[in-house]
């Protein structure tokens, strides 16, 4: 008899056990966070798009010109207004809750100039480099590159470097620069413009 009482009473523990398992079990949230959504980070998505030219006319001469270096280069093609106040308000932060914005996307295109490719671009192991700085800087950072450019094309996906650019994007004008050497006998239309399609990837802290 006691036998039978005490399997029971071992019967009940377990079950009392596994309810209790069952019940503090699967507290994750699923977001990866360990603990509850933290609701002060931001991360976005941007996009913007500019027109711009260089400052000259490239003529086509038999000789290949340097522009990735001085004194001829890099070119700085475009300097805008960031904005970044209008872009991130929506979001409900200010620019000093940035912790990092990054260049996720760019494209060239060029328009107005119906002939025009790039061709006028020699290809290099880095035929086209892109730069940022802030308006007034010599401290221009690399963002995005092209190691080919392909024949009789008049648009570019760049490649893009991932590295922090918000002591740039939180300045209140942006510039970009471009370097690339010339094609032997191929030149550029002086009224071609370029079309310069922008990705950015903000990310904040609203508690910073």
């Amino acid at each position: 008899m006691k036998k039978v009482i005490a399997i029971g009473l071992l019967t009940a523990t377990l079950a009392l056990s596994l309810h209790s398992c069952k019940k503090n079990g699967g507290s994750g949230n699923g977001n990866g966070n360990g603990g509850g959504n933290n609701s002060s980070l931001v991360d976005v998505s941007v996009e913007r798009s500019d027109t711009t030219s260089l400052p000259n006319p490239i003529p086509a001469l038999p000789l290949s010109l340097d522009f990735t270096s001085s004194p001829l280069g890099p070119i700085q093609i475009d300097t805008f207004a960031t904005k970044v106040d209008e872009v991130i308000t929506p979001y409900g932060f200010t620019k000093d809750k940035i912790t990092e914005v990054t260049l996720t996307k760019m494209r060239i295109n060029i328009e107005n100039a119906p002939s025009q490719t790039f061709n006028f671009v020699k290809d290099t192991l880095t035929s086209i480099q892109v730069y940022v700085d802030s308006f007034g800087g010599s401290l221009p950072k690399r963002v995005a590159y092209r190691q080919d450019v392909p024949a009789n094309s008049n648009q570019i996906e760049m490649s893009v470097d991932l590295g922090d650019i918000k002591d740039y994007f939180r300045a209140q004008y942006m510039k970009i620069l471009i370097g690339f050497r010339t094609q032997e006998n191929e030149g550029l239309d002086g009224s071609a413009k370029f079309r310069i399609n922008y990705t950015f990837r903000i990310k904040a802290d609203t508690k910073k």
